[in-house]
This record gives C-alpha cells, structure tokens and sequence, in this order.
C-alpha cells in the first residue's frame, strides 16, 4: 500500500472507531514517510481516544514541530490545539506556539526574539523495522510512539521568508496563544455546508486545509463563485456586522478549518483590547481588495488610485428595514455596499410600491439625487444586515471634482437607472375584447 492508501484505510477504520487498527495503519504509514503529517495527527487522535493522553501529546508535539520546520503553520497550530485540550499547561507546546507566531508576524519594534525549541524530553529515532500493522496492545503503543515521536528532519524554512498567515500574525503574541486556546477545530466531510448564504452567522472561518466551493443563488440557481484552498479567510464581516453570509461555502474534499466565534472574541478582548480593532481593520482590508478587483466603481480608476478612493469611505453597520434613501427626500450621501443586500423601490402611480431591483456589493445608492441636486427618485431599504461605506454630500461632491471618471461613470448610472425607473412604471397597454376576436379566414370552405 503507498502512502495516500494507508491514510484512507486508517481513516476508514478511525471512522468505524477501531482506534487500535487505525492507530497501527498511521503509524505504518508515518514510519514508511516521516513527513506524512496528516497521518502523524491522526494517530496522535487515535492515541488521544485510546486513553493514552500524555503520548497523544508527545506525538502531537512531534507533529507541530514537523510541520512548523516545513512552513505549514496552520495545521501547526491545529496539532499544538488539540494537544492543548488534552493538557493545556503544557510548556512545550505554548513554546512551539510562540514560534509560529514569531515565524509569521512582522518585524515589530520590541517584539520577543523567537524562542528556541526545547529539548525532547525523549530521545527517539523513528528507527523501527517492523511493519507496524501487525502488533496490537501494548508492543504496538510502544512501537507507535517511538515512531510518532520521532522528528521530521526533512524540509527546511527559509528563514529570510515570511510565511502568509493572515489575521494571525498580525495579534500580539500573547493575544495570539489566547485565541488559539479558545477557537474551535472541526473536520468538514465532502459536501457538508460550512457557512450558508444568508442565515445568522457570528462565526469567522479559517480552512486549515482541504477545498471548499463558494456559490450563491442568483435566479433560483446556485452559481459558483470560486474555490477556496488551505489558508482562505471568510465570514469575518457576519461576524462584525451580523450580516448573514452572502454566499454558500461547502467542502469539496475532507477539510479542516478553524471557528472563530464571537464570544471568542470577546473574550480575548478582556485581556488584549485592541483585538476588536484590529479584526475590524483586517476586514476593511479584504473588502477594499475585493471592490477593488471586483466593483465596475473601481474599474474607472487605476490601480494606484484606488486604495486613497476607498479610504474617503466612512463604515457603516446597517439594520434590516434602515432606509438609506427615501423618495421624495435629497439625499445625504452615497452608500457603497460592501457586504449584504438593500431593496430599491418606487411608489407607483397606480397604488402600491415597484421594486426596481437589488443591491448587492460594489453597487451603490444616493447618486441620482447628489449628481442632480434633485429629490431622491425612488426608496432605499436594507433587506438584511448590511455592511456600507458612507460618503457624505459634501465629501461626495469633492470626489467626483478629484476623480472625474468617477462622475462621468456615476453619471451613465444615473442615465441607464433613471431610464429603467421611467420603463418599470409604463402603463401596460389595454386591450379591448373586440382586438382578440379572430377575423375569419378569406377564401375558408
């Protein structure tokens, strides 16, 4: 059997809760490829459910390091994380976690030089020759440590690198191994829903490792948007804002990925105020890179421009059924929607409302009245929690005097709107009873 083999068989048997077998298979397949670290985590599980705490620890231990010498600092900290929930004291792993952090965070004035690793309080080798699928009980624990404990001396960091390991590294180091002690690890099975477009959501989402599918239902049908690999961030403005995701995130392979919550959160903040702020910088941070690469607004402009642009913006936190704009009313500003969704409606001549249509991030609301000086035309209201950036009338009109592209595509918006609105309230044409009475065929039988 390779490698990939033994891990599916290990996995199969962990799934039945044969812990004894599939300790045997992961620690075979360890022993046949030091660096096979997923396998190396799994066995350190099946230790953990046998009993065996403290070498479940040990080899969880072995595999952080293994996998921090090799830059994977993500599924590192998951090995230091649950091995911190089975002794959460324990030095050697606050240790490893310090030099993740130290691996990845910028260089900051003052900050800790990296901590050195510590010295294994056993010697192994890893140098066992016995298959270890064949042993069971004791002799098999025995032999599966000695294999599990053993270091990787494979792969090797470059020191002068900065890994990427988003939202993380930017928290102090003490911040940093708070969250880590309190966010949760879950395994995700194909298919399986991780966040879902539109329902409550207060949880932030880091995929350790696997792939995930991004959708979102537009006409009925689910559309994908993309695919997200080990490392990808998302749900961090549901949790800000508690604006319901605006996508479907689901697991194409097994996975793995970090829950943030917000009582988390809250609860690091006791110790380390700044944590709120900076969360809320990082997500301004995303959503600036995805309007820039993404919003038609942005598109007017070069590159180099768009960055001062977005920073006019002001953020603002939105509740379902806010108005934003009122007809009949001038409007105060400009909406950009960042994340969420406003309803745009007119009162019809005839009685009752006409919703025009819908919007969604990078579209904007409030242009018609500030370009015109005229009267809203039709209303603005948020159909669920929304995240917006708000540009006041005076700020507004500095704008478009710096970026005229800006106001000539705000001014063709304004146009294809106003042109819409004018169709949507078009009297339908009556027909009279007489018009569709069939004239009779000429020359009929």
């Amino acid at each position: 059997m390779n490698e990939s083999s033994l891990r599916e068989l290990g996995m199969d048997l962990f799934e039945e809760r044969q812990f004894e077998r599939a300790l045997a298979v992961f620690a075979e397949a360890v022993r046949r490829v030091p660096a096979d670290h997923r396998s190396r985590m799994l066995a350190s599980r099946c230790l953990a459910e046998l009993g065996e705490r403290e070498r479940a620890v040990t080899a969880y231990h072995a595999c952080a390091e293994g996998l921090l010498r090799r830059d994977y600092l993500l599924s590192a900290m998951a090995a230091c994380k649950l091995a911190l929930e089975l002794s959460p004291n324990e030095r050697r792993l606050k240790e490893t976690l310090y030099r993740v952090h130290s691996r990845a965070a910028r260089s900051a004035p003052g900050r800790a030089a990296v901590p050195p690793p510590l010295p294994p309080e056993h010697l192994y080798d890893g140098k066992v020759d016995t298959d270890l699928m064949g042993l069971v009980g004791e002799e098999l624990s025995n032999r599966a440590i000695e294999v599990l404990a053993a270091p990787d001396t494979g792969g090797n960091a470059d020191p002068q690198s900065r890994p990427p390991l988003p939202l993380f590294a930017d928290l102090d180091r003490d911040a940093f191994l708070d969250l880590v002690g309190r966010m949760v690890w879950r395994t995700i099975k194909p298919e399986e829903v991780i966040s879902r477009e539109g329902e409550p959501d207060d949880h932030l989402h880091v995929l350790v490792a696997g792939k995930a599918e991004v959708t979102r239902r537009t006409d009925g049908e689910d559309r994908t948007l993309g695919f997200l690999g080990g490392g990808s961030i998302f749900g961090e403005l549901a949790l800000l804002t508690g604006a319901p995701p605006t996508a479907t995130v689901t697991a194409v392979s097994d996975s793995e990925v970090f829950e943030i919550r917000r009582e988390h959160l809250n609860a690091v903040a006791k110790s380390h105020p700044a944590v709120p702020q900076l969360l809320a910088d990082f997500a301004q941070q995303r959503m600036m890179r995805n309007l820039m690469a993404n919003s038609p607004l942005f598109q007017q402009l070069p590159e180099s421009e768009r960055g001062a642009f977005f920073q006019r913006f002001t953020f603002r936190a939105l509740q379902t059924g806010e108005k934003v704009l009122v007809e009949g009313e001038y409007s105060q500003g400009l909406f950009l929607v960042l994340a969420g969704e406003m309803t745009v409606q007119k009162e019809d001549p005839a009685g009752g409302m006409v919703t025009l249509g819908v919007l969604r991030e990078g579209d904007v609301a409030g242009e018609i009245s500030l370009l015109t000086g005229l009267r809203a035309t039709a209303t603005v209201t948020v159909a669920r929690k929304t995240a917006a950036g708000w540009l006041k009338r005076e700020a507004f009109q500095e704008l478009v005097k710096t970026f005229p592209n800006i106001r000539t595509y705000l001014e063709q918006l304004s146009d294809r709107r106003l042109k819409q609105i004018g169709e949507a309230l078009r009297p339908l044409e009556i027909i009279d009873a007489d018009d569709m009475m069939l004239e009779p065929e000429t020359g009929a039988a």
